[in-house]
């Protein structure tokens, strides 16, 4: 793993008219790592996850990609080598699975296509569905779908909002597996999550955001779900109307 992470931000901060999104949010990601971003509805997370994905502008701080300020260049950069996986799946329900991954494909102008396209439906559990419609997948398979289209373009960045929702107990297994394999390959990684359990066990550390600020962070290494509850208990109450945060 490098010393210097591969994003960071400094300071950011974001408005919507009168209304503060994020607070002055210090994060950083590191290659081969896997941070878990906590916190309750409303406290910023898919603002954050977006500007780090070059989507949204910041209103103010900085964001470094590869220790350089993203704008012009960089900022292209940052959008070719990171994968974003939103609530939205932005799948075509009236295509099978394997023509959703050929057509994304073709827009990335990926070589070889047909071969990692089998590729990645093995990983995530979707080799046998390959030529079925998307319309009737379940919400978990087509969020597997969906997963599987990020990854075709091999981003060294990964970027997940919110991936385990409607996922089964098997494709929530699956899930984690893949994210494992992943970062054993070197990818670092953000995971916007409401699922404390499902991939704490692979997780390096732990960021809760609560009202637009970094209000816990702790290495994840040897936590168990409760002692993240804890953490994130504290930084919500402290964040409350008379709790003593600001």
């Amino acid at each position: 793993m490098e010393d210097r992470p591969i994003l960071e931000t400094r300071g950011l901060t974001k408005k919507y008219g009168y209304l503060s999104v994020l607070r002055g949010v210090d994060l950083e990601l590191r290659r081969g790592e896997l941070v878990l971003l906590l916190g309750p509805n409303g406290a910023g997370k898919t603002t954050l996850t977006r500007i780090l994905c070059a989507l949204t502008r910041p209103g103010g701080g900085s964001v470094l990609f590869d220790g350089a300020p993203v704008k012009g260049k960089v900022r292209i950069g940052l959008r070719s080598r990171t994968g974003y996986l939103s609530h939205q799946t932005f799948l075509y329900g009236h295509l099978s699975a394997k023509e959703n991954l050929a057509f994304f494909g073709s827009l990335y102008g990926i070589g070889g296509l047909g071969d990692r396209i089998d590729l990645l439906l093995r990983e995530v559990g979707l080799d046998r569905t390959g030529r079925r419609e998307v319309e009737t997948f379940s919400r978990g398979m087509q969020q597997r779908l969906a997963l599987a289209r990020v990854l075709l373009p091999d981003p060294e960045l990964l970027i997940l909002d919110e991936p385990y929702t409607g996922l089964d107990p098997e494709g929530s297994a699956t899930l984690t597996r893949v994210l494992k394999g992943l970062k054993g390959e070197g990818r670092a990684m953000l995971l916007a999550t409401h699922d404390i359990e499902a991939c704490l066990e692979i997780a390096d550390r732990v960021e809760v955001l609560v009202k637009g600020r970094i209000g816990w962070r702790a290495g994840a290494r040897g936590l168990d779900p409760e002692a993240v509850l804890d953490g994130y208990r504290g930084a919500v109450a402290q964040a409350s109307p008379g709790g003593g945060g600001r």
